[in-house]
């Protein structure tokens, strides 16, 4: 093949391009990177005008780009191999044309991983979970490679044995480690600077490892009973780990090492199926979290067979949406946000696509799902433990009036906790602005004023900062009086918003919403959609298959009329044949008599 035949081969659309910039310039390093495997010029000139460094070589480069849109996967071995072993740094594999149609995402995963990399701690930024079912014709996913010392004590093979109940999904091919890994990324959105996290049967590891890289926590401890486990997390994790962090063995039921509030967050993700008593590690959970902790969990979703048991042997319960809302909520937690997920392949909904639906916790679940994954806060030590009372006030504001909630706010507007005067004051600002009263300005001065008083706790210093920056902001906007305030201040200032109104009034466009998405196989546009917006959408399907069923029935009773009168016809059909032939012999025999 020629070079200009190779080119044409190996060119990319302007959506494959724009869309595998973004995405790289999100996860690449500062550096020189190479660019490998197949010559893609556009992609290689969008990168030198973004800025990037980039080199054919892997000579002082401290990442690479390795490009395929030829070679299956399953010939791309060699491949791998020649292009990649000078390589230290992590691996971008991009794979578009008929590369990325005749081989699956997994396949191209299991290639890499076969020569002891794993996925990248940040591969949510080149792959993001809700995009890998809606666009095709484009795969990226990024690697780094196993440390040669884990490599050396636990080579691939050595993890299969462990496998049914242990996985390194860093290095586990397919949707079932997606679906576990950007549960991760997903809880990283809410840990806040210096947060001291605790990852409570952690596995392997690679969970806090992830956490590490995309939050601003300062340390990490990570529990679990299996002393392979713990082992294993040590050598391939917490020894490469960009913050302290260390693995220890212990029992999730009983963290009798932590001491009382000496966590900020906790992840405990497929964890409290597996325990004989799982209110055990949520009374625990309450115990060692600070009085603003939080801790984000997951559980499967009714796994239940036809006996109402679940058939893995592992797992000692069945939940489902009010029995993990009983659990949480008596063991002191309640659950500011939840999602239901779905990643297909396994013995529900099998053949789902990958997604993350976030649905309001008040309502509950509006449709099925394989998982259900919470975020839940401390009560007793947080400035919004009534989440009812706090509810009805944003509701006013949402809905643009002040119908009884007024001197409720101006109450907790005087309260001597800063926290809870931001967020008062806040609510009473934007209910100004809904009445076009000029106290606003007012509102927002107080804002600030407690904003800055709260910015020397630690805990709420990230949230404060937002606070502050909002009504700063308000205060110099002369646009504060017109209409619109509430929407141009969702897409100012998601954050702020975000706390002050809290979870279930987010714009349609929320990023916690990344599952809603899809676009053309070139990957041109996506559409996003909220929660909200998904339910009213189910509601409306549900019409609409109401609607279809009456006109099935309907068309069936008409089919059946068709069926009579056709029956009819023939009938009568028959009777003018016999009354035709009966006159003809009549006439005929007149005939003769005549």
């Amino acid at each position: 093949m020629n070079s200009m035949m190779l080119n044409a081969a190996c060119s990319m659309t302007p959506a494959q391009v724009r869309l595998a910039c973004e995405r790289l310039l999100m996860w690449l390093p500062t550096g020189a990177v190479a660019l490998l495997g197949d010559p893609v010029p556009e992609l290689e000139h969008a990168l030198r005008q973004c800025g990037v460094q980039t080199q054919p070589t892997t000579v002082d480069a401290v990442a690479g780009v390795l490009f395929f849109s030829h070679t299956e996967a399953g010939q791309s071995l060699a491949r791998l191999q020649q292009a990649v072993p000078g390589m230290a740094g992590p691996v971008c594999l991009v794979v578009t044309g008929q590369a990325a149609l005749q081989s699956p995402r997994a396949d191209w995963e299991a290639a890499v991983i076969g020569l002891e990399w794993r996925k990248h701690p940040l591969n949510e930024c080149v792959a993001p979970y809700g995009e890998l079912d809606a666009i095709t014709g484009l795969l990226m996913v990024a690697f780094e490679r196993v440390p040669k010392a884990a490599t050396a004590a636990y080579p691939l093979q050595a993890l299969v044995a462990e496998r049914d109940l242990h996985t390194d999904m860093t290095r586990e091919p397919g949707r079932r480690s997606d679906a576990h890994m950007t549960r991760y990324a997903q809880a990283s959105q809410f840990i806040r600077a210096g947060d001291r996290v605790i990852d409570v049967a952690c596995g392997l590891g690679y969970g806090s490892y992830q956490l590490a890289h995309q939050s601003g926590a300062a340390s990490f401890v990570g529990l679990d009973a299996s002393e392979y486990a713990i082992d294993y997390a040590n050598l391939n994790f917490a020894a490469v780990s960009p913050v302290p962090m260390r693995f220890v063995v212990g029992d999730a039921q009983a963290l009798t090492d932590m001491a009382d509030a000496s966590a900020d967050f906790a992840v405990s993700v497929e964890t409290l199926e597996h325990l004989p008593e799982p209110d055990r590690l949520l009374a625990e959970l309450h115990r060692v979290l600070a009085p603003h902790g939080r801790v984000y969990a997951s559980v499967p979703n009714d796994w239940a067979d036809e006996t109402g048991e679940d058939p893995n042997p592992f797992h000692f319960h069945v939940y489902d949406w009010p029995r993990l809302v009983a659990q949480f909520t008596r063991n002191g937690f309640v659950i500011e946000k939840a999602w239901m997920q779905d990643a297909g392949g396994g013995q529900k909904r099998h053949m789902a696509a990958r997604s993350i639906l976030e649905f309001d916790p008040r309502i509950g679940p509006s449709c099925d799902g394989e998982w259900l994954l919470v975020l839940a806060r401390k009560t007793g030590g947080q400035a919004n433990d009534n989440p009812e009372e706090w509810s009805g006030l944003v509701e006013q504001v949402v809905q643009g009036s002040d119908r009884t909630g007024g001197t409720v706010l101006s109450s907790l507007a005087g309260s001597s906790d800063p926290v809870i005067k931001v967020r008062a004051s806040a609510l009473l600002a934007l209910l100004a602005h809904a009445d076009g009263a000029p106290a606003a300005r007012q509102y927002w001065s107080d804002v600030a004023e407690a904003a800055t008083e709260a910015l020397t706790d630690a805990p709420e210093s990230a949230q404060m900062a937002s606070m502050l920056h909002l009504a700063l902001s308000q205060l110099a906007d002369d646009r504060s009086t017109m209409p619109g305030t509430l929407h141009r201040l969702r897409v100012a200032h998601p954050d702020a918003l975000d706390f002050v109104l809290g979870a279930c009034h987010r714009s349609s466009a929320d990023r916690d919403d990344r599952a809603i998405m899809a676009g053309p196989v070139d990957g041109a546009e996506r559409i996003h959609l909220g929660a909200n917006q998904v339910r009213e959408l189910l509601e409306a399907k549900q019409w609409l298959d109401g609607q279809y069923g009456q006109h099935l029935m309907r068309i069936a009773e008409l089919e059946a009329h068709v069926v009579q009168l056709e029956e009819a016809r023939q009938w009568l059909d028959g009777q003018y044949h016999s009354l035709t032939a009966e006159i003809q012999r009549l006439s005929s025999k007149n005939g003769h008599e005549q």
